[in-house]
């Protein structure tokens, strides 16, 4: 019995440190956020104007960190890759460059969403406005093949393209899906296409630029976010929780298996013999 009973607490001993280090591992990674919790970040990429009550945002290296890597003012414009929910309250990651002197290295860095960001109208806006629209292309991209070269738009109707996207190889353009406009214009939506992610493309006239905006930017709006996040912040407490927990569970079920396997052999052989 005594050979069960040696093998179970060294199994639990080498369990101890493993669970230990895990712990570690948890805690030193926390400097690096992203890669630690990327997992439960949400793909966002979208655009919000800064319009904090204080003038300006403070970007961090992690949400709630106050460690400040960049200030922000407001009226300007910044790009949210990803997002996530931590501790209540939403935020997102953005890129951008220090300064001249850090020879234009990109960092990354989080800024509260909640009470100081607006997000300015784009596809996924005019998704929401326009949810049974949407149809499969069935075209040939024939305009598109005449001309070589079309127009990017942020979305059907916007005020104006964003440039021009020349030498369109047909073989890596796929439209997702297709609308059509008042006045029987067909548009294509594309995920990417040369670096450019998310983008509208009017698949009759691509290269007409003087297409009334038919369906201008309204003024940005409150960001309710599009997809349900788990809160890291909770999600993280319970972790560690959860550690201390097996921890625990470990020392007391091995302080049980001593008392059960150990001291009534002792008690009944006399407490002097071993095997």
């Amino acid at each position: 019995m005594k050979k069960y009973v040696f093998a179970l607490l060294t199994v639990c001993f080498l369990l101890i440190p493993a669970l230990a280090a895990f712990a570690d591992a948890l805690i030193e990674l926390e400097n690096d956020f992203f890669k630690r919790y990327g997992n439960e970040c949400v793909y966002l990429g979208r655009n919000f104007l800064v319009d904090s009550a204080s003038g300006s945002i403070i970007i961090e290296s992690k949400p709630g960190s106050n460690n400040e890597l960049g200030v922000i003012e407001n009226g300007e414009t910044v790009y949210l890759e990803y997002s996530c929910l931590f501790q209540g309250d939403f935020w997102g990651l953005t890129s951008f460059y220090p300064d001249e002197a850090s020879n234009r290295q990109k960092l990354y860095g989080w800024v509260k969403i909640d009470g100081q960001l607006l997000v300015l109208y784009d596809y996924v806006a005019f998704e929401e406005d326009h949810p049974a629209d949407f149809y499969p292309y069935e075209g040939d991209y024939a305009g598109i093949k005449n001309t070589g070269s079309a127009l990017a738009w942020p979305w059907p109707g916007a005020d104006s393209p964003l440039w021009t996207i020349e030498d369109i190889d047909l073989t890596s353009f796929r439209v997702l899906y297709a609308y059509k406009d008042e006045q029987g214009r067909e548009w294509g939506f594309v995920t990417y296409l040369y670096n450019s992610p998310n983008i509208w493309f009017c698949l009759s006239e691509p290269l007409n630029r003087d297409i009334p905006a038919f369906n201008p930017a309204p003024a940005p709006t409150v960001w309710e976010s599009e997809t349900a996040h788990n809160d890291i912040g909770k999600n993280g407490n319970s972790a560690l929780l959860l550690i201390v927990i097996l921890v625990a569970a470990l020392v007391i079920g091995t302080i049980i298996l001593i008392r059960v396997f150990w001291a009534p052999n002792q008690s009944r052989r006399g407490g002097n013999s071993y095997e």
